[in-house]
């Protein structure tokens, strides 16, 4: 018979080995992701061998940051270039900053959203009416916080066109943030790497999909054949939804790091991650219940294992908190080199989980007291989110 303290201790030898076996498959699946290469182009020269391409951006008061982004844009090095800006019915001074944009230059489209039609979240909506004035053959979907490198737009367009995809997601690269902010970022993007392999995402046959907010190109004949923004008007994930509607219509999909190209100041501290997080973070769980407190019941029973290596020996439970340790010390460099994140926000990732534990536990709590998802001055229920949800997770 076993005693209750060789249980306890076993508990804590297998959670031992799912760390590590978390760790690695996160560790492989970033190594599948290659980067968009530099093409060094010189400084200032249009490249006129590249397809027409809209740029759609929208905001949502943004007037901190929307005019840096329309004059990075317009340095870009691609000549056949339309930018269009959605003003989504900001209450700040966002409208004005597009107009006057529009009005000094002529590859700039502002369109103004005053109201929300029933059904439709508003950035899926501000996409939707957008695309239908967008000329290019390539869309890209951009956020209007994001930096663009100068050849930036030259360097993801070829790269899609050379790989033959139609649909092209990147991953940005990340300024630095605070410590604990930090911490829950690099928290966040190894969850991510453990769960997306871009093996999968490339292979057509697979239904697993992604999206990126800050960089989703799109071939234009290619969405053409899709159900379009009216069938992602109830999606919270929406980024996502993008690539998958991409790919359920039989296009290619394709996942790549855009560091050298893209980056993006993510949020400027907990409370806006948290408040970001309040809109997607909920569809996790399908809105039911059951699914919620499942995914909450993880990090605890994941801690909770961990302290189960006491009732060990001394001497097992030092080596297995060795290996706990030794394990994202020898992959920390590689994912920080990937996102520019310090080394010590990986190495702190159990303190990043907890953090985001904490952000989702709080948009699960919001979402049921308030019967739905309140985001940028609208109330959806929760009723509509389900139906309106259509990535399978």
């Amino acid at each position: 018979m076993y005693e209750w303290k060789d249980i306890l201790g076993g508990l804590g030898i297998l959670t031992v080995a799912v760390w590590c076996f978390c760790w690695s498959r996160a560790w492989w699946h970033s190594l599948q992701y290659i980067d968009i290469p530099t093409k060094n182009h010189l400084e200032g020269k249009q490249c006129s061998e590249l397809p027409p391409l809209s740029v759609l951006i929208p905001a949502c008061n943004e007037a901190a940051s929307i005019e840096a982004t329309a004059i990075n844009l317009l340095k870009q090095t691609y000549s056949d270039l339309q930018l269009i800006f959605i003003n989504d019915r900001s209450t700040d001074g966002t409208g004005e900053i597009i107009d006057r944009l529009a009005d000094e230059n002529s590859l700039i489209t502002a369109i103004h959203i005053e109201s929300l039609p029933d059904g439709w979240l508003g950035k899926v909506h501000a996409l939707h009416v957008a695309a239908q004035q967008a000329t290019g053959e390539w869309l890209l979907f951009t956020d209007a916080d994001v930096g663009f490198e100068s050849n930036a737009l030259v360097e993801i367009v070829e790269f899609a066109q050379s790989n033959q995809v139609d649909h092209l997601a990147g991953l940005p690269r990340i300024k630095p943030a605070g410590t604990w902010l930090e911490t829950a970022i690099a928290a966040f993007y190894t969850g991510s790497m453990f769960l997306i392999s871009a093996k999968r995402v490339a292979n057509p046959n697979d239904p697993l999909a992604v999206g990126v907010g800050a960089m989703n190109l799109v071939r234009r004949t290619a969405f053409e054949q899709t159900d379009g923004f009216e069938w992602l008007k109830m999606e919270t994930i929406d980024d996502v939804g993008v690539g998958l509607m991409v790919k359920r219509s039989g296009g290619r999909g394709m996942v790549a790091r855009a560091g050298d190209q893209i980056s993006l100041e993510w949020y400027q501290s907990l409370g806006e991650m948290a408040r970001g997080l309040e809109k997607n973070s909920p569809g996790l769980t399908k809105y039911n219940w059951f699914r919620a407190v499942g995914l909450l019941s993880i990090l605890p029973l994941v801690f909770g294992g961990f302290l189960c290596l006491f009732f060990l020996s001394p001497v097992v439970s030092a080596f297995a908190w060795t290996i706990c340790l030794l394990f994202p010390l020898m992959i920390m460099s590689t994912l920080s080199r990937q996102t520019a994140l310090a080394r010590s926000s990986f190495l702190l990732l159990p303190v990043g989980l907890a953090v985001l534990w904490v952000i989702i536990a709080r948009a699960l709590f919001l979402l049921w007291r308030r019967g739905g998802v309140q985001w940028r001055g609208t109330q959806y229920n929760i009723r509509q989110l389900r139906e309106g949800q259509r990535l399978d997770l």
